[in-house]
C-alpha cells in the first residue's frame, strides 16, 4: 500500500483543478527521446508504477 501518494484524478475532481501542474516534469524526466527526434511513448502501467511506487524522487526510465 501507498499512503504517502494519491490518484491524480481524485485531486483534481475535489479541488476542481484540471491541469497536470507541477507534476507534470515527472513525465518529461521518464521521457527517452530517439536519435531521429521522436519520443518513446511509454506504457500507461510504465508511468503509473513510477509515480506509484517511487522513493526518494528515484525515477524509472524506460
Amino acid at each position: 500500500q501507498v499512503f504517502d501518494k494519491t490518484c491524480l484524478c481524485t485531486a483534481m475532481r475535489k479541488f476542481e483543478c484540471w491541469t497536470c501542474g507541477a507534476t507534470t516534469y515527472r513525465l518529461k524526466d521518464t521521457t527517452k527521446q530517439n536519435e531521429d527526434g521522436s519520443y518513446q511513448l511509454l506504457t500507461a502501467e510504465h508511468v503509473f508504477k513510477d509515480y506509484q511506487f517511487s522513493k526518494d524522487n528515484e525515477i524509472a526510465l524506460p
